[in-house]
């Protein structure tokens, strides 16, 4: 029972936590200006690999599927 509740609270954190997605992911999806992952509107930090620059990765946050200025 122990083991059960500590894997339901590390599954509960982890759900809660922000995501993080790569640029080009395939669960990344477009659709009428909005963002979506995995059929489900974007909540996260979106980032994409800039070789050659002084800030080798760009954050871009999005909030239900729009970017965010936070």
């Amino acid at each position: 029972m122990k083991k059960l509740l500590i894997m339901l609270s590390i599954l509960l954190f982890t759900a809660c936590m922000n995501k993080q997605v790569e640029m080009g992911d395939p669960n990344l999806e477009l659709k009428n200006g909005k963002l979506y992952y995995k059929e489900k509107l974007f909540t996260g930090t979106l980032t994409q690999k800039i070789p050659l620059t002084d800030k080798n990765i760009v954050e871009i946050p999005y909030k239900k599927g729009l970017i965010t200025t936070e």
